[in-house]
């Protein structure tokens, strides 16, 4: 054991010197390139950001690159951390969506919600038409709350379900199933752009293009088509490719008759009122006529403002001497400090990358230049969006997103793509990750599930990677380009 402990630690502290000569030794080097001293150093502490994310964590490699960044003379420490914690369309929106998500987890609203997809009457003797709401839900859940919420929620309840009906662990039908709801949970994260991985494609691209992003309800629609063709093809596959057993279903009957009658609670429905504002205030711009008084209100608040908006209505509410909203609960239960200090850091990098005078974007396209230059337009959108599902699946889809963007943002320049478009199909490609255990936190439910085994998390894991790159670029670039 104390062996096992001390390469533990002799590679940690390898990584941790390695991150630090990256920071801060690459600058000290002969400027390569068209680059000078200054993008040197700016390239060096992104390259060491990589690689402390990759081999470490995120907390104190990126909270060490704000300190090397301000010590580079490109900005000063407390420019790079107003830069960093302001971030209004990054760190403060994430802020914010991980406090109303655990409050909606908290209250009980994702078992409802699940509860009334599974104990639909048209599930009853219908093994697919119960597969399908079981997905729904996850895809629900995935979408208006929270990824790991949804799978976790949903893989209790199929375990239930095994039982009534008798399925075993690795057998096909609960392997297709549980594989499913990871998959199901996934795309329905991918549906909004107020997720972490697209917020920090959209904050990144806003940051190297001077404020140009994506409207909430084209970006919607966008995913909203890629994402069902993705479920439905699983389904397809499930069905006449797969073909579990589901003789268990005979004779079994309705199975969840009592959630059926399972009444929501005053504070329930209280939360879920909140969470439907929520959505109408993220359409309200796009869909509403310009005009009118509350298009003009969330439009002048912005997604973020729009958020603080109801959360300072759900604070405010008090009914019989009792608020149902605990601020400083749900922050303290909600928070995911990782990623929110890997957003401090990757903001103020990324605008330094991007910047004309230090000249680090320019640079990297000119190396990876004699690669996309072959294609142009529609080629050069399905060429990197099949590059970028690939590379997802075995590099964390945060850390490419850190680091394609703002060379996405360039080549769609010069080669001719939609910088827009291309951003919500990339934030697409990288949220779904889900064939190798280092793609993705999401991923690792599925390979540790001893349910599906990790044969099978990979069979399936890398079909539906599969699944969804064609997807994206068969369905999601046409598609896109009708929207855009």
């Amino acid at each position: 054991m104390s062996t096992k402990k001390e390469t533990k630690d002799w590679v940690y502290w390898m990584h941790t010197v390695i991150t630090i000569a990256l920071m801060f030794g690459i600058g000290y080097l002969e400027p390569w390139g068209s680059l000078e001293t200054i993008g040197m150093k700016v390239l060096g502490i992104f390259i060491g950001l990589l690689w402390g994310w990759t081999f470490i964590g995120f907390v104190w490699p990126s909270m060490l690159g704000v300190l090397a960044l301000g010590l580079s003379g490109y900005q000063t420490v407390n420019a790079v951390l107003t830069a960093g914690f302001g971030a209004p369309v990054n760190t403060v929106l994430c802020i914010f969506i991980f406090i109303f998500a655990a409050y909606m987890d908290k209250i009980g609203l994702s078992r409802i919600i699940a509860n009334w997809f599974i104990s639909r009457k048209i599930c009853v003797g219908r093994p697919y038409v119960f597969t399908l709401m079981v997905f729904i839900a996850a895809y629900v859940l995935g979408a208006t709350v929270s990824l790991f919420t949804a799978i976790l929620l949903l893989f209790s309840i199929f375990y239930s379900a095994c039982d009534t009906l008798g399925y075993k662990k690795q057998e096909k039908y609960p392997v297709a199933v549980l594989a499913g709801i990871v998959y199901a949970a996934m795309l329905g994260f991918a549906l909004f752009p107020f997720k972490a991985v697209q917020v920090l494609v959209l904050g990144s691209l806003s940051t190297v293009s001077n404020g140009l992003t994506a409207d909430f309800a084209s970006f919607t629609v966008l995913t909203f088509i890629v994402t069902a063709v993705c479920l439905a093809i699983y389904m397809l596959i499930m069905k006449f490719v797969i073909r579990p057993d589901i003789s268990n279903f005979e004779g079994v009957g309705d199975m969840f008759e009592d959630l059926r009658h399972v009444k929501m609670t005053g504070e329930q429905k209280i939360a879920a009122f909140f969470l439907c504002l929520f959505m109408f205030a993220m359409f309200a711009p796009s869909v509403l006529p310009k005009e009118f008084f509350i298009t003009k209100f969330f439009t002048a608040l912005g997604i973020t403002g729009s958020l603080v908006f109801v959360l300072v209505l759900m604070a405010m509410l008090k009914i019989k001497g009792k608020v149902s909203f605990n601020f400083s609960d749900c922050a303290k239960d909600g928070m995911n400090w990782d990623m929110i200090i890997m957003f401090v850091a990757t903001m103020p990098v990324s605008a330094a990358m991007s910047s004309e005078e230090v000249g680090v974007i320019d640079f990297l396209v000119e190396l990876l230049s004699p690669i996309f230059t072959q294609f142009s337009g529609l080629a050069f959108c399905a060429v990197f969006l099949i590059i970028a599902g690939l590379l997802t699946q075995v590099a964390h889809n945060l850390v490419l997103a850190a680091l394609m963007t703002p060379i996405l943002y360039q080549f769609c320049i010069k080669l001719g793509g939609d910088p827009v478009m291309m951003c919500v199909l990339f934030s697409f490609a990288l949220a779904t990750s889900v064939a190798t255990p280092g793609g993705s936190a999401t991923a690792a439910l599925m390979f540790t599930n001893d349910w599906i085994g990790k044969g099978n998390s990979y069979k399936y894991g890398w079909m539906m990677a599969i699944i969804s790159i064609i997807v994206v670029v068969v369905v999601g670039i046409p598609v896109g380009s009708i929207i855009f």
